[in-house]
């Protein structure tokens, strides 16, 4: 018999998560039920619920493969999903093409993710996009999507999916490993490790030279932006700062799709840390890609973020018709990934949204959407890429991030 699902479906928070492998990002008008993690709590009791209710039948259709170890625990029912929860052992799963769209939601421990465009990139080991999903957070891979998971030792992820996941090379587990692996489900459930702390990483001052970088080098950097975002008093007088500095000034820009604050730019060593706010919606919610490879950190609000493979044949110009969704996640506070020139993203931003940048050196010149696509300008001027903040905007930017909490009052600096 199927194991009973817990009435928690029924919940607010619960329904996104149940149904997000149908999930079109295209489509979502407002994330803001997404883009939280008032879900984690429920559906973690969900599975210590089915942990205590799983029979020992489903060993048979639970199993080992590389990185991890899978159990179903309730098969679907009455419209309800099948349940699988993974167990990471601390080494990468096998990176092949996804079948079907995949909801993976991590309830403990970090869950490390790098998409890769193709098998040889694989092969090379060259991934395009990389990032850490934290509890809390939801991730879905659309079908197509080469990805490999690098999960820790004590973390767990639930799986909800109306047809058997496919892992490759499958191994079944007997009742006895079935019954043991369930026992430290509820363990590592029991006692939840804490979010790991982000890696400090180098002052902005000790970034090494990343003109010849790839994105795993610059990726590995991405700790500059937290060690940033913790040295608020730092973080203050760069942003106010910005105007009184003219190489950062010209840098600082009002764009047709956020404006930005430049906070240290290096040009000898290629890279640039910037302070994205105001985010256009219309212009976020566009795909489009950059002529750079960089790294992100959400500083406050948040957003529904899909990276975008490329499909492009050579025919006519590169447009946003020409990729396909890879992978959707929630993106909050604290989050971070890194994403290669070659790929191309979206975002439906909740209000408020600001992010660290580190910015890498210029690599791509064909780049979506082309002007002739760009989004109406906000103060209903002909269309131009950017230009430079005025003082104005510098204040206003600045009065904004106060009021919101992200810094400070310069008066208050040390």
């Amino acid at each position: 018999m199927p194991a009973p699902v817990p009435h928690c479906l029924a919940d607010v928070h619960c329904l996104p998560v149940a149904g997000l492998a149908a999930l079109d990002p295209g489509t979502v008008a407002d994330p803001g039920q997404l883009v939280s993690d008032a879900w984690l709590a429920p559906v973690t009791d969900l599975a210590r619920s089915l942990l205590d209710s799983a029979p020992g039948e489903f060993a048979t259709t639970s199993y080992t493969a590389a990185g991890h170890t899978t159990l179903l625990l309730a098969t679907p029912a009455d419209g309800h999903p099948a349940w699988y929860l993974r167990l990471p052992d601390g080494t990468p799963t096998d990176p092949r093409p996804a079948t079907r769209p995949t909801a993976v939601l991590p309830l403990t421990g970090a869950l490390d993710l790098a998409l890769y465009r193709d098998r040889d990139d694989v092969q090379g080991d060259r991934p395009q996009y990389l990032r850490a999903l934290n509890p809390g957070q939801l991730c879905l891979l659309h079908r197509g999507a080469t990805v490999r998971f690098t999960g820790a030792e004590d973390g767990v992820q639930l799986i909800p999916t109306q047809l058997p996941l496919d892992d490759a090379d499958p191994v079944p587990l007997t009742r006895e490993a079935y019954r043991a692996a369930v026992e430290a489900a509820r363990a590592r459930l029991a006692d939840p490790a804490p979010n790991a702390a982000a890696t400090p990483g180098a002052w902005p001052s000790e970034i090494p030279d990343l003109r010849t970088a790839g994105l795993s080098q610059i990726h590995a950097q991405a700790g500059a932006l937290h060690r940033l975002a913790a040295a608020r008093d730092l973080l203050t007088y760069l942003a106010h700062t910005a105007v009184m500095d003219p190489e950062r000034y010209e840098a600082s820009r009002a764009t047709l799709f956020l404006d930005r604050l430049v906070l240290s730019r290096v040009d000898e060593c290629g890279f640039e840390i910037r302070l994205n706010t105001d985010f256009r919606p219309d212009g976020q919610r566009l795909p489009h890609s950059h002529a750079y490879p960089f790294a992100a950190r959400v500083l406050a609000g948040g957003h529904l973020h899909t990276v975008h493979l490329p499909t492009d044949t050579g025919e006519g110009p590169f447009t946003s018709t020409d990729t396909l969704p890879a992978v959707t996640t929630t993106e909050l506070p604290g989050s971070t990934y890194t994403l290669a020139p070659t790929l191309v993203h979206r975002s439906v931003m909740l209000p408020g949204t600001t992010t660290l940048m580190l910015r890498g050196p210029h690599a791509a010149t064909d780049l979506i959407p082309p002007a002739s696509h760009w989004p109406a300008p906000v103060d209903g001027d002909a269309p131009v890429h950017s230009r430079r903040l005025t003082d104005t905007e510098h204040r206003r930017l600045i009065a904004g991030l106060t009021a919101a909490g992200v810094i400070d009052h310069l008066p208050t600096f040390r």
